[in-house]
């Protein structure tokens, strides 16, 4: 009798065990994707991520060069230009390379703010290279006219 009540008593210990490791295992796992969710999101800096809104941030001279490298950031994060489909630009992509274009003819954008943004748009739509280059050396000529 003794036993049978030892075997029932480690049987209900080890049911016990299993169901408060499934439970805090759990919460662990949801707390797990919301982390992950909050990594894919943008941060907040600020700024809008509506791209007329983020375009006349990147012509504002009141801006910082760090101030304008989050902007750069949170574009390259926002805004994917996609794959390349034919030679001629649709309208949504040379609305997104405006973008470059403002940020490079800002006096107060650096050349390393500038190289960021290059890079990071040149990783993420690496068919678009020579728009990009071009986009941004029309903004460099605004830049140029200004002075």
């Amino acid at each position: 009798m003794f036993w049978i009540i030892f075997i029932v008593a480690l049987f209900l210990l080890a049911f016990l065990a299993v169901v408060a490791y499934l439970i805090l295992s759990d919460g662990k796992k949801a707390s797990h994707k919301e982390a992950s969710k909050s990594h894919s999101q943008p941060k907040s800096t600020g700024f809008s991520t509506e791209l007329d809104k983020m375009i006349e941030a990147a012509k504002d001279t009141n801006l910082s060069d760090n101030e304008l490298k989050e902007l750069a950031k949170l574009f390259a994060q926002t805004h994917k230009l996609g794959s390349k489909t034919s030679k001629q630009l649709d309208e949504k992509t040379k609305h997104k390379l405006e973008f470059v274009s403002a940020l490079a003819s800002n006096a107060n954008a650096s050349v390393q703010t500038m190289s960021f943004l290059n890079r990071e748009l040149k990783k993420i739509s690496n068919s678009y290279k020579k728009e990009i280059d071009a986009y941004e050396q029309m903004g460099l000529a605004k830049r140029k006219m200004k002075q």
